[in-house]
């Protein structure tokens, strides 16, 4: 004859009120993480930018010890397929070129993920990062 003895089972898992401390612990740390992620995350696409406009600079260089003028297009860099950074979130174009001088600018794609950045529009010239004006003056920013 067989007995069945009910045990007590200790490993009863959680109860609601236990799981609810856990998603407001878990809310809280996500409210101090995300913005610092966003962040991080903003600064990383800038990032890009300016690495897509210093490898215009060197591409505009290279076009004029070959043509003694600077391209006045990204197509004529060789660069049609360049015209924005590698996630689309920055649109890279050539703003003016002459003999001696050209301006290069990434700027916030309308609606996109950076179109709110304090940054706003990067840019370089022969010089190199070009801060005056319309372009990213904040120091952090470059």
């Amino acid at each position: 004859m067989k007995r069945h003895i009910m045990k007590n089972n200790k490993n009863r898992g959680m109860t609601l009120a236990e799981l609810l401390i856990m998603v407001i612990i878990v809310a809280t740390l996500a409210s101090f993480v995300l913005p610092s992620w966003n962040s991080q995350v903003k600064t990383a696409r800038r990032a890009d930018a300016r690495n897509s406009l210093i490898f215009v600079q060197v591409e505009q260089e290279r076009y004029r010890s070959s043509n003694g003028r600077y391209a006045s297009s990204m197509s004529a860099l060789g660069l049609s397929s360049y015209n924005s950074t590698s996630r689309d979130y920055y649109s890279i174009s050539i703003v003016s070129s002459g003999e001696a001088a050209f301006v290069a600018s990434a700027t916030p794609n309308t609606n996109g993920a950076q179109d709110s950045d304090l940054c706003g529009t990067f840019a370089v010239d022969q010089f190199g990062p070009n801060e005056s004006g319309v372009y990213a003056s904040i120091s952090k920013c470059w």
